[in-house]
């Protein structure tokens, strides 16, 4: 009787699947089984790494791309287009990289792609830094994204909301973190199906009015020196929206808080 337990048990853990089946962290095993590959995540192991491989676009099944800290990268291979199932591209250096990266106008053609996450991916400054450097912008094509659902420009030396954003239909949360904008443009209030959108450290955000046309949006308005008369002006200004005026540092920007806190 214990041997056939025994035996039960052991086929029963041999048809377990694997956990992370799909998921590769090195070109090199993601080359050797290319139709197997759904999610491939490069990080600061490559961090020499100038060019991505050539053979990217044959990663034909990939859902999700993850890139960061690769902070000799110059630019995404034009073969990106070739990846028809991506759903999210995320180049997203936290606080802590830098990146400089171009995109090509083949992105254009990834029409399932639902999140575009290029937080820092942009500006080759460090975190924290004035210095005057070279930002690289957005391609065209960025506009043609009709399936993007979340894009996050933060931390991208911004000093304006690019034109693009303009035509994404279905965005429902766009990130402009750390940046140094100062007026949105009245476009945004025209985005139907923006739920979240924040402006967190910007040194002061003159908002639209257009945004009074959106219901159930959300503004995260952090570390933007706004005084409690602000803040009461604002969510007087806009009643159907919802203001997070949290500060995430305690900083020369913080927000003033209310007493008691």
């Amino acid at each position: 009787m214990m041997k056939k337990m025994l035996l039960v048990f052991g086929l029963c853990f041999i048809a377990v699947p694997h956990a992370h089946a799909g998921t590769f962290n090195s070109f090199e095993q993601a080359f050797s089984n290319p139709a197997a590959v759904t999610t491939l995540s490069i990080t600061h192991s490559e961090r020499a790494m100038k060019h991505l491989p050539d053979r990217l676009g044959t990663l034909t099944n990939l859902k999700v791309l993850k890139i960061a800290c690769l902070e000799e990268l110059e630019d995404l291979p034009r073969d990106i287009g070739n990846l028809v199932k991506l759903e999210k591209l995320i180049l997203n250096n936290g606080n802590g990289c830098r990146m400089n990266v171009s995109i090509p106008e083949e992105i254009g053609t990834l029409k399932n792609l639902k999140v575009l996450d290029l937080y820092g991916a942009l500006d080759a400054r460090g975190p924290g830094s004035r210095k005057p450097l070279p930002v690289k912008t957005l391609p065209n094509a960025i506009g043609q994204l009709q399936s993007l659902e979340k894009l996050n420009l933060g931390r991208n030396g911004l000093k304006t909301v690019p034109s693009q954003v303009a035509q994404l239909s279905k965005l429902k949360d766009l990130g402009l973190d750390y940046n140094e904008i100062h007026e949105l443009p009245s476009f945004i209030g025209d985005l139907k199906n923006l739920r979240e959108l924040s402006v967190r450290s910007n040194s002061g955000v003159k908002l639209p009015q257009s945004l009074a046309n959106l219901s159930g949006l959300r503004i995260s308005m952090g570390n933007n020196s706004l005084k409690l008369k602000d803040q009461k002006i604002l969510a007087a200004r806009f009643p159907g929206i919802t203001f997070s005026f949290e500060n995430e540092w305690d900083d020369a920007t913080a927000n003033e808080e209310r007493p008691g806190r």
